[in-house]
């Protein structure tokens, strides 16, 4: 089923919040085992946030498929 603009934009609108924690974190991961705590601590929030954010795509995709 075709997918309405307010969809497609929120669906952009994730994947490239994906796209910015994922570059976020290959800066973490460069810096090895030198983290702050506070560094250490944003990395487990973004991991948190990617999880939000797959599961928002996936109802996104099942509604979509619903319709």
């Amino acid at each position: 089923m075709e997918l309405d603009a307010k969809t497609k934009m929120k669906i952009g609108l994730l994947n490239e919040e994906m796209d910015q924690i994922h570059q976020a974190n290959n800066l973490y991961w460069k810096q090895g085992n030198s983290q702050t705590l506070a560094a250490k601590a944003e990395y487990e929030f973004r991991n948190e946030r990617l999880e939000r954010i797959r599961a928002e795509l996936a109802l996104l995709r099942a509604e979509a498929k619903v319709v």
